[in-house]
């Protein structure tokens, strides 16, 4: 009778056997990463979306510590940048990660507008949620018009006439992430403007009451310069179901959007996790700490050693030892990033997905 095979080799065939599970098994339970394979890749590039993708393996020890971090960061961004990873050890994907030129795990990527925009490694030193938000949030593409002055809106809803447009009046000095994400969404088929109506007097100015808190989304339909206000959610789901309306003709814009008006609030459940601050929050209370540049790199016995050039005011960290991952950068000679310990994160008030 052959000997029973040992709990190590029952694991390896495990392994073998449920690659997606090993790979989903480093994030946790309640996780809005979503794992694709070549398929949900392709799926994913086709909606022309900004989305970020990590390709990971189950035995990186690096892959392992960021997965928390990057959950984190899926759940700042939803629904408003789609957060994917792709277990490269599984042999379904091989292909796909060569084909990404992934060298080394984790390989972040960011792709801008799917497959019509060329992609962006993350080469950030620092692997942590607000880290990875900030670097996705601030490369959304085709940001909208702004309109510094009152004065400037008429002559940009004269230019515009020929499609849709829709102008958001808000009060705050940064353009919304979700204003951004609209704006990059429905390239070539809306035009998207912003004006920062702080106190109300453009709005006044524009017959419109000059109070109130939230934003307003104004649409002057195709060939006209007379608006029609949005009276509903100023949430993406229902910014862009009333969007779809508008362009395939089914919306009723000279009733004032009723509708939309009558749709019902119904509040969101708290997330547990609070430690992503909004984009606003970020420019004006959280500035970037410069990156460690690469200045050489010395084989001493078949390891690698990275020497960094840190700026003059910054304490340098050491890089962590453990793990068992490969260069993250592109190209051969790349180092992978150093592990730093995590900035200080405060709470956002207002959910990223809603003006």
């Amino acid at each position: 009778m052959p000997p029973l095979p040992s709990i190590a080799q029952l694991a390896a065939i495990a392994l073998v056997l449920a690659p997606s599970l090993a790979s989903a098994a480093i994030f946790p339970k309640d996780t809005l990463v979503k794992m694709i394979d070549p398929k949900g890749f392709k799926r994913a590039m086709n909606t022309n979306q900004t989305s970020m993708v990590a390709f990971v393996a189950p035995w990186c020890g690096h892959c392992q510590r960021m997965a928390p971090e990057y959950s984190k960061a899926a759940l700042g961004l939803h629904p408003l940048i789609p957060v994917y990873a792709v277990d490269c050890d599984a042999d379904a994907n091989k292909r796909l990660c060569a084909e990404q030129g992934v060298k080394g795990f984790p390989t972040v990527k960011l792709f801008p507008r799917g497959n019509q925009l060329g992609s962006m490694t993350y080469e950030s030193g620092e692997r942590t949620a607000s880290a990875f938000f900030y670097w996705a949030s601030r490369r959304v593409p085709n940001s909208p018009t702004k309109l510094y002055e009152i004065k400037d809106i008429a002559p940009w809803v004269e230019k515009t006439s020929t499609k849709h447009r829709a102008l958001l009046l808000t009060k705050d000095t940064k353009i919304p992430l979700l204003w951004k994400v609209l704006s990059n969404k429905y390239k070539d088929q809306l035009e998207l403007g912003t004006h920062r109506d702080r106190e109300g007097k453009s709005s006044e100015v524009l017959g419109l009451e000059g109070g109130g808190k939230g934003a307003k989304v104004l649409i002057y339909p195709a060939g006209s310069t007379k608006f029609v206000r949005y009276e509903g959610l100023t949430k993406f789901d229902s910014l862009s179901k009333f969007f779809d309306s508008v362009l395939d003709g089914s919306a009723d814009l000279s009733a004032l959007n009723e509708p939309a008006a009558a749709e019902e609030y119904v509040p969101e459940p708290e997330p547990e996790i609070k430690e992503v601050k909004t984009e606003t929050e970020a420019e004006t209370k959280a500035p970037e700490t410069p990156a460690p540049q690469i200045s050489q790199v010395v084989a001493d016995d078949g390891s690698e050693q990275v020497i960094l050039d840190h700026p003059k005011d910054e304490v340098q960290k050491p890089a962590s030892t453990g793990g068992q991952c490969a260069p993250a950068k592109d190209g051969p000679g790349a180092e992978a990033p150093v592990e730093c310990d995590p900035p200080a994160v405060t709470t956002s008030e207002r959910p990223v997905d809603e003006l």
